[in-house]
């Protein structure tokens, strides 16, 4: 492998490069980011309402699910970075499939029907598994264990590696106006309505946004593609200590913790409520497992490879995550 000190591969200045779920979390800032690099930015989501919240760049839509829409609004795209996703804890299996997996495969079809250079797709560290005690390398893929969210990123990471695009795989990744790190945990927390399994003694991978945004950024200009890349800020912590400090910072109640399984109960009823009413899921049956992680991933091949380091530290992303909460209640 070629490290980090050789020239960049690939240049953002002037050239388009079009993000899929640019209105998101991830995608808002990934678009901020490369539009400040001089890149004329493609921001693309799946219908008029989602685009209307791009915040740089040009907005179009596209929907990953639907091979001749993704075409349409990657036709002359000279990058492609991937970040759009279905991202809950709830939900089928069949929609999962629909844009995690067939989505991925759609958006690298059009991005090679359209000439595109470079394909960047955001994977996760789920694809690690949640039962491995040890550090896991990039080589490592779990089975399929029956989770949507976990076996669709999983299953798209392989699709993507075949397919030739440099692969990113956050930790979890948290900041302001994060809902599942930061926005919707404080606002249970508030209602004394968040309980972690098992004391919360799983280990979180933390990884701020912005510092996401830079590894994307590196693994288009200097990632290999096939490739993947683990990035997380390498500071250990569980999950109860992220979120008794995250609770400190925003002056709510820490949170509780209860028996797996018991969670699990009670998730599997609050989906079944929801869907009655219609309404989202706050917390559902698959989000106990996601906060028992007992292993770790190793970063070490994206700082040698791309010449990433992290520069928030979590005492610093925590205290601007919590600012940023809006604290009004009844927003759950």
């Amino acid at each position: 492998m070629e490290s980090a000190e050789r020239e960049d591969r690939i240049e953002v200045e002037g050239r388009r490069v079009a993000v899929t779920g640019a209105a998101g979390f991830i995608g808002r800032t990934v678009c901020r980011r490369l539009a400040e690099a001089g890149a004329t930015v493609i921001g693309v989501e799946v219908d008029e309402a989602a685009a209307a919240r791009i915040e740089a760049g040009e907005a179009r839509v596209g929907d990953v699910a639907e091979r001749a829409s993704i075409g349409r609004a990657l036709e002359d795209a000279e990058i492609v970075i991937h970040t759009a996703a279905c991202v809950r804890e709830w939900g089928a299996m069949e929609e999962f499939i629909r844009v995690n997996t067939s989505g991925t495969a759609k958006v690298l079809e059009a991005a090679e029907a359209a000439g595109a250079e470079r394909v960047v797709h955001l994977s996760s560290v789920v694809v690690y598994g949640y039962d491995a005690e040890r550090e896991q390398e990039e080589s490592a893929h779990r089975r399929s264990v029956g989770i949507p969210y976990i076996d669709t990123k999983s299953a798209s990471d392989r699709i993507a590696a075949r397919r030739g695009a440099v692969i990113v795989r956050p930790g979890d990744v948290y900041g302001p106006r994060s809902v599942p790190w930061v926005e919707r945990p404080l606002d249970l927390m508030r209602s004394r309505g968040f309980a972690l399994p098992d004391r919360g003694q799983g280990n979180m991978l933390p990884l701020y946004i912005d510092d996401l945004a830079e590894a994307i950024e590196l693994g288009l200009r200097r990632g290999t593609p096939g490739e993947a890349y683990t990035v997380w800020s390498g500071e250990r912590i569980s999950f109860a200590d992220y979120f008794e400090r995250l609770a400190r910072e925003a002056g709510v109640p820490a949170p509780r913790s209860a028996p797996r399984p018991l969670l699990w109960l009670l998730g599997g009823a609050a989906e079944v409520g929801a869907r009655a009413l219609g309404r989202p899921v706050p917390f559902g049956r698959h989000g106990a497992h996601m906060l028992a992680r007992r292993g770790s991933a190793s970063n070490e091949k994206a700082r040698r490879e791309l010449g990433w380091e992290p520069r928030v530290s979590l005492e610093q992303g925590l205290r601007l995550s919590a600012e940023s909460w809006p604290r009004s209640p009844g927003r759950i």
